[in-house]
């Protein structure tokens, strides 16, 4: 089956989504081409890159039709069916045009979409009536379903587990023991430097590898610095949380200047000692950029991950659990059903109105501060979560049955119209 993959190639977020679920799409010995909505200039890894039809900076609708119909692709290759990857806004821009829609139309297409929170919009429907919805979630399905009035097919992401794993004895982490990198605490006497060529094959070994203090609780958070993740809101949580347990500090993998405003600013509202406690990893370039493998071992390294936004799915909090990192969350959106036993969510204090004209939430802060809190002073508690992370990853986010529920999604509909 020849299938276009449009979505985004860059290596985190989305672009995870479509190297991800393309490769298992190829693995299954589909024929899958992908056409890029990222204009950045940078190398997709093969088996992706000899088949990615990239759209430039200046790219129109004839652009996006020359890859639907296969007038653009070097081969003359016309898919079957097309999956489009993104959000609703990202799916609308490429259906502007009227031969677009056609071309969509003329053979089985899907938009694959995540829905982060309640009350969508019915002019929604006019994009999922000519580009048919696939829900990332029980939750991103109820909404959609409220919208069209049928329910829409539902296909969890998956997470690479040869990849995303408790490290141990038996199964150290895949990165070179000579790549040590920058430290986030000053080497000091209780704070020793990682010691170059060292296996990783435990929580203190992963610490180690980033000069991590072995004695201290590490929380980590290592998505985008985005409006809907809510980073202010939770410094202001952890604020009393630190004040209580001073052995525990934040970890912050992430871009510290992103759309959600600058770290640093928000970060000097506060009190120094509570300053020092949170250390951002790109701050400095101290360790930019980390490999799959690299952010494995950082994950590892983790007590508990955090994260207080609604989530179209929530790939970071699924990649942690398959670590054995605990998690804590919202009890909305997505978010609970990819932590299931493997954490905990506080419940939702209100809703937050966006600019897409739908609703997030807000988690109820005490709550949820008690919750990182309760896994801060008992171990042994954030330990039986953690275990139950793999587990949970493995019965239910599998890149490989994603791929097999969008190949039979997509043939169906090539059955019936035969």
């Amino acid at each position: 089956m020849r299938l276009l993959f449009v979505g985004d190639a860059a290596a985190t977020g989305f672009g995870t989504v479509t190297a991800d679920l393309g490769r298992a799409l190829l693995d299954l010995g589909e024929d899958v081409r992908f056409l890029s909505q990222n204009t950045a200039n940078f190398v997709i890894p093969e088996p992706l890159g000899s088949r990615t039809f990239r759209l430039n900076d200046d790219a129109r609708p004839e652009h996006v039709l020359a890859a639907l119909t296969g007038e653009g692709m070097p081969d003359k290759w016309k898919p079957e069916g097309i999956i489009i990857l993104g959000d609703y806004f990202a799916a609308r821009w490429i259906v502007v045009d009227q031969r677009v829609r056609e071309a969509l139309q003329a053979v089985p297409s899907y938009h694959y979409v995540p829905v982060e929170g309640v009350g969508l919009p019915p002019a929604w429907k006019g994009l999922w009536d000519i580009v048919s919805p696939v829900a990332m979630t029980k939750f991103g399905a109820d909404q959609i379903e409220e919208v069209m009035g049928r329910r829409p097919p539902m296909v969890y992401h998956g997470v690479d587990q040869s990849v995303f794993y408790p490290v141990a004895a038996n199964r150290p982490a895949a990165v070179e023991g000579k790549r040590i990198t920058s430290k986030l605490y000053p080497v000091a006497a209780n704070r020793p430097a990682a010691v170059e060529g060292k296996r990783i094959t435990s929580k203190l070994t992963a610490k180690e590898h980033f000069g991590i203090d072995t004695k201290r609780v590490m929380l980590l958070r290592t998505d985008r610095h985005m409006p809907r993740k809510r980073y202010n809101a939770m410094l202001r949580a952890l604020l009393p949380v630190f004040e209580r347990n001073p052995e525990a500090d934040l970890v912050i993998h992430c871009r510290p200047h992103d759309q959600g405003g600058l770290l640093y600013d928000s970060l000097s509202k506060y009190p120094i000692w509570f300053r020092e406690r949170v250390f951002l990893t790109n701050a400095h370039n101290t360790f930019q950029g980390l490999s799959r493998e690299e952010l494995n071992v950082l994950y590892n390294a983790a007590d508990i991950y955090v994260q207080n936004s609604a989530e179209g799915f929530g790939l970071t909090v699924a990649e942690a659990i398959a670590c054995g990192v605990p998690a804590v969350g919202i009890n909305y959106s997505a978010v609970p059903e990819v932590i299931g036993p493997a954490g905990l969510t506080a419940s939702v204090a209100h809703l937050i109105d966006n600019e897409y004209d739908h609703h997030w939430a807000a988690e109820d802060p005490d709550e949820w501060g008690q919750h990182v809190e309760r896994l801060i002073r008992k171990p042994a508690f954030r330990r039986s979560l953690g275990a139950a992370g793999p587990r949970h990853v493995a019965a239910n986010f599998s890149w490989a049955r994603a791929a097999e529920q969008f190949r039979d999604i997509v043939s169906s509909r090539l059955e019936v119209a035969a």
